[in-house]
């Protein structure tokens, strides 16, 4: 009964956003910098198998920026912010920063129809150590992007995008990089390299897009036993509004193996990107 009415609920909220709107921007994968300041938020919420003890405003917030700087170059930075309250695991409210992200975006040669992009950047090792909450509830929701909340970590973050566009409306985006985790604190700590990587779909219907990501990391240097445990992997649904500054849009994301599949049953997300002329 309680798996129906999240669902229910679920449902009532695309239909609620559906009736206002719907940016060819991502969910989850990388958005391409663009030739004009543009301002995130993105929002969060997890859905716990057998729990719903989450207080309300307890979920994974992201703040990001990005700045041209030049004709094909932007800066951009980020931070992650997380909330945890309620009686989920008996664990009192805390709340902390993740680790923030400042990096730079280059757009190669493109056109309306497609275009490729570089970024390169690094995750400062701004998590606070004394607040589990933090890594423990980041890590659960966004599990795909896990190295923005581990803390006592330095990761330098890479990636290749490309993109394309058709007249009739379809759209497609691939992009990979890789994660160096390098530990900045404590004894015994080894680097650890990530792959992640990435492909959507979506198709415009003049202000409305819809859209669907794949989205991956795989662990490349731990020793692990059992080679498909290397690779944890998500899928994302939703719709955006492409039209004017503002541009909101909402969706859902399943974890695709069953490890985190059994724990969080899905992941609610809000996003609200405001470009400036």
């Amino acid at each position: 009964m309680k798996t129906f009415q999240k669902k229910s609920i679920i449902a009532g909220i695309f239909i609620f956003f559906l009736t206002f709107f719907i940016s060819a921007q991502s969910f989850i994968l990388e958005n391409p910098p663009i030739d004009k300041t543009r301002f995130e938020f993105r929002y969060l919420r997890p859905f716990f198998e057998g729990s719903s003890e989450l207080s309300f405003l307890s979920g994974v917030y992201d703040f990001s920026v990005s700045i041209p700087v030049g004709s094909k170059m932007n800066i951009i930075g980020s931070i992650p912010f997380v909330i945890m309250g309620g009686d989920w695991l008996g664990t009192e409210t805390q709340s902390g920063i993740g680790n923030i992200y400042i990096g730079l975006g280059h757009r190669l040669k493109s056109t309306t129809e497609k275009g490729m992009t570089l970024s390169f950047g690094a995750f400062l090792p701004t998590t606070p150590d004394d607040k589990y909450s933090v890594p423990l509830l980041g890590v659960s929701t966004n599990y795909i992007e896990l190295q923005k909340y581990f803390f006592n970590a330095l990761t330098i973050h890479g990636n290749v995008a490309y993109h394309r566009r058709h007249s009739n409306g379809l759209m497609y985006d691939l992009e990979f990089g890789p994660y160096l985790m390098i530990p900045t604190k404590g004894e015994g700590g080894e680097m650890e390299l990530f792959l992640h990587y990435g492909l959507s779909c979506g198709y415009r219907m003049k202000d409305f897009v819809l859209k669907a990501e794949f989205a991956g990391i795989g662990i490349i240097t731990e020793k692990i036993d059992d080679f498909s445990d290397r690779f944890f992997h998500a899928l994302t649904f939703g719709v955006l509004w492409y039209h004017g500054s503002i541009r909101p849009g909402i969706f859902y994301k399943l974890y695709l193996n069953k490890d985190l599949r059994d724990s969080v049953s899905g992941v609610l997300g809000i996003k609200l990107e405001v470009v400036l002329k």
